[in-house]
Parts: C-alpha cells; sequence; structure tokens
C-alpha cells in the first residue's frame, strides 16, 4: 500500500500542465524570423529611403507573409500605410495607386519608394514594420528614425 499526500496530487497536477503549456509558447515564438533592413537612422528629407523586409522560418526557408508600415511618434502611432514596392516614390500617399491593403511576399521584398516628408525633420520617429504569417503569428519590428533637411 502507498501513501500519498494531498498536496502531491496538487503538485502533479500544476507540473502537469505548466509542462504542456511551456512548449506551445516556445513552438509560437520561434515560428518565424522577421528582419528589417534600411539604409541608415538618418534619412534626408524628400530623398529615396530604401529598406528591405524578410520572413524566413529558424531555419531558413521563405515564409508567405504580410507587411505594413506604421509611423510612431511619443509612443502612438500618427499614420498606417501599405507598401507597394512598385509605386513611383513619394507619389503614394492618397493618391492614385495607393494600395490599401498590407503587403504580400514570400521570403522578402525591397521597397525604395520610401520618402520621408519635410515636416518630419528633426523629430525622432519609429518606422515600423508588421509583419504577419497565417498560422505563424506577428512580428513588430520598429526602427528609429531622425529626418534631416
Amino acid at each position: 500500500m502507498r501513501v500519498t499526500f494531498p498536496w502531491q496530487r496538487t503538485l502533479l497536477g500544476v507540473l502537469l500542465a505548466v509542462g504542456l503549456l511551456v512548449p506551445v509558447s516556445v513552438a509560437d515564438a520561434a515560428s518565424f524570423v522577421a528582419r528589417l533592413k534600411a539604409s541608415g537612422h538618418r534619412p534626408e528629407a524628400g530623398k529615396r529611403w530604401p529598406i528591405r523586409v524578410s520572413a524566413r522560418t529558424p531555419s531558413g526557408r521563405a515564409v508567405r507573409a504580410t507587411a505594413y508600415y506604421q509611423f510612431v511618434y511619443g509612443g502612438q502611432v500618427v499614420s498606417t500605410q501599405y507598401p507597394n514596392p512598385r509605386a513611383r516614390p513619394g507619389r503614394c500617399p492618397g493618391g492614385r495607386g495607393c494600395s490599401r491593403s498590407p503587403y504580400r511576399f514570400r521570403g522578402s521584398f525591397r521597397d525604395p519608394s520610401i520618402v520621408w516628408p519635410r515636416r518630419a525633420a528633426g523629430f525622432r520617429l519609429t518606422f515600423r514594420v508588421v509583419v504577419k504569417a497565417r498560422g505563424r503569428g506577428t512580428k513588430k519590428l520598429d526602427y528609429w528614425v531622425r529626418v534631416r533637411r
């Protein structure tokens, strides 16, 4: 006959619950890797500022994903824009040829069409790329900039 105490059963139950939860959270955290490469933290107003965004598995395989941009000032999102790498530089906000949905890509994309306005000069802003991969989660890639004239 084996003697067990009530606290032993409770402890075993808690350990099993924690053991089941940990692998799920680790799998979600490591489902894909997103990266943002830009040409410096001090873009010049009115000039092209090319970026490259990539989404890959931890082993390096390309992932299908969508991306959009958020411009953050003082912790608040002040603008959301959707990439269109084939648009004419500096022409898209509100004009013809603007995309109204997140940009779909596989693996990576390059966007040479970002042009910072003069009114952004001198302010420390955060350029954020939000990358979503179905079934793999969402990554927010933040990159600080201070636009110069």
